[in-house]
């Protein structure tokens, strides 16, 4: 192979990497898909892949910027491949949000958010999962979809050292012991023999990222900079050009290019069967999704209700091969996914619009009827609320009591018929325009999000406190505060082989030994929702309903993290002993 991975020598590694996969749990082993943050508007699906023969790790990652079609949609078609040898970890769409918007980044540039361990936006915290991921692999691929096309001289304004199409990218030639430049020069030989048109060849690109005097300095932020350096693994990007037009093309031969990298680092894949017109097509392909039971786009009306609750239901939603990502958006609130977001329209708007893989497939105007029911008698101001997916109503003055990692979305007031604003006083929705304007959009309720001059001493012990603010002109003065208490797992839900539950009493960096054998993860029991929690045996998520096994030669390690962060909340040793103690 032509390549060297991290802390041990090239000769051994791969050996030794057999022996690992043929070592692993049985529990543990096996292929395997989880989408983290599920229920949230930025979901990542990740899929596993575990080979018919034993071989190395490798990551390959799309769609971390959304308006790069071509990485997620290879990323896509490999995760649905057969792996002969090896093993692949693929992460189709990491940046759904820019998908869905056709965007380069949402709030920041995700693949500039790996020089540190960020925690700001909705960005840090998929960086936080991919870090977790990319320290089971043993080597990365990054697939991209660059401008123009690179050349080391200027030639024109589309072929120049500052063009990153038609590429494969390196952050140097050589790092310590691994060789970059030999392990892609062997690939773009066999590549470009097949490619006619000289401009659409690839070409090595090296950044000299580690050079004092990079023309590339933004590249130290980059994932493939950080596997290279803090994981001492092998990392490249695959960049495609968006300048050419044909999109089954550049997918081909991004994946072409990507299963030859495969190749030279030991691992075997067969991805599915596909024509030109299915990439073409794919998107708006077999798409339904129905509103309050009408199905989107089928007759271009809708009528609603004020005060009607949406009830989104994705129907179809395409050809398995390709999975596209949907997003429905109201007019008034773009880049809010209603399939993953809650809404009571207190508030009219136009339309909805329905997009596949960030293409527009179908569109239906709203009619309004009726109006909105009456505010309450008294005249108090209440404010309608979505905590965790349920409506919850506060009135002026009152406390809402949350937990950290929970879901809040400021839906309006209650029998308004003014255009509101609603304040988290603290957060930030729109970074480049804070206009104090938080209605509508996602609220992960994490105080190190917050700016920590808006909170408040709050009366419950441990509890960080933050005041939501009607600013809506003309309207009466109202507010009610939010009281954001630490997550606190209190036990695991586990069950045995024989159908028995066990309630495992909860020490974060604790032991706990249980008779040899298989357990089934059921829950993690915790003073919130259980879903606000996911849980990882050893590298690899745990589902409920999926099972580890402990054993005397491999104690297992099982960690408990925030769903909608990825924060760390603790880890328990899982022991093999003769009686269940600690």
């Amino acid at each position: 192979m032509s390549f060297l991975p991290r802390r041990i020598p090239s000769i051994t590694f791969w050996l030794l990497s057999l022996i690992l996969c043929t070592a692993a749990s049985p529990a543990l082993a096996g292929s395997w898909e989880h989408s983290f943050f599920a229920g949230t508007q930025y979901p990542l699906r990740v899929v596993f892949l575990q080979g018919e023969q034993p071989g190395p790790t490798v990551m390959v990652q799309g769609g971390i910027q959304g308006d790069e079609s071509s990485g997620y949609i290879t990323a896509q078609l490999l995760s649905k491949g057969k792996v002969l040898r090896g093993n692949l970890i693929v992460l189709p769409r990491a940046n759904v949000p820019s998908i869905n918007l056709c965007k380069r980044q949402i709030n920041v540039d995700m693949n500039r958010r790996f020089d540190q361990n960020y925690n700001r936006f909705y960005e840090d915290r998929v960086a936080r999962v991919i870090r977790f991921l990319l320290n089971q692999a043993d080597a990365f691929i990054h697939l991209h979809e660059g401008s123009g096309f690179y050349n080391p001289t200027y030639v024109d304004n589309l072929r120049n050292p500052k063009r990153y199409g038609q590429s494969i990218i390196v952050d140097t030639l050589v790092y310590k012991q691994i060789d970059l430049a030999r392990t892609v020069n062997t690939v773009l030989d066999e590549l470009n023999d097949h490619i006619g048109m000289s401009d659409y060849k690839f070409r090595l690109f090296n950044t000299k990222t580690f050079d004092q005097g990079t023309d590339y300095p933004e590249m130290r932020k980059s994932l493939t900079c950080y596997a290279l350096a803090e994981h001492n693994i092998p990392a490249m990007a695959v960049e495609v050009s968006k300048s050419i037009r044909q999109i089954a093309w550049k997918v081909r031969q991004q994946l072409t290019a990507t299963r030859m990298l495969l190749h030279r680092f030991g691992v075997e894949v067969t991805p599915p069967d596909f024509t030109d017109e299915d990439v073409q097509a794919y998107a708006r392909t077999g798409i339904k999704v129905t509103v309050n039971g009408r199905t989107l786009g089928s007759d271009g009306v809708i009528n609603l209700a004020p005060g009607t609750t949406l009830a989104v239901k994705s129907v179809s939603s395409g050809p398995s091969e390709f999975s596209p990502e949907l997003a429905l958006f109201a007019s008034d609130r773009p880049g809010v996914n209603l399939i993953n977001a809650r809404r009571m329209v207190l508030e009219p708007f136009s339309e909805l619009e329905l997009r596949s893989d960030g293409s527009k497939v179908a569109e239906t105007k709203i009619r309004w009827t009726g109006k909105l029911p009456n505010a309450p008698g008294d005249d108090t101001p209440v404010f309608v609320c979505w905590l965790n997916g349920n409506p919850v109503f506060v009135r002026d003055g009152e406390t809402l009591s949350t937990v950290l990692g929970d879901q809040l979305i400021l839906e309006g007031m209650w029998g308004s018929d003014l255009k509101e604003v609603i304040n988290l006083k603290g957060f930030v929705a729109i970074p480049w325009a804070n206009n104090g304007q938080d209605l509508g959009w996602e609220i992960i309720l994490d105080p190190d999000n917050f700016l920590s001059h808006y909170a408040l001493e709050s009366d419950h012990p441990g509890a960080t406190r933050f005041r939501v603010v009607r600013e809506t002109p003309g309207a009466p003065q109202a507010s009610f505060y939010v009281d954001i208490r630490p997550r606190t797992v209190l036990a695991l839900r586990l069950g045995d082989k024989h159908g028995q539950n066990l309630l495992i009493p909860w020490t974060s960096g604790g032991s706990y030994r249980l008779p040899e054998g298989e357990y089934v993860f059921k829950s993690a029991w915790s003073n919130g929702p259980d879903d606000k929690l996911v849980a990882t045996a050893e590298d690899r998520p745990i589902d409920e309903g999926q099972s580890f096994k402990v054993d005397y030669a491999s104690p297992v390690k099982l960690t408990v993290r925030q769903a909608t962060t990825f924060g760390d909340i603790g880890t328990m040793t899982f022991t093999a002993g003769g009686l269940a103690s600690r």
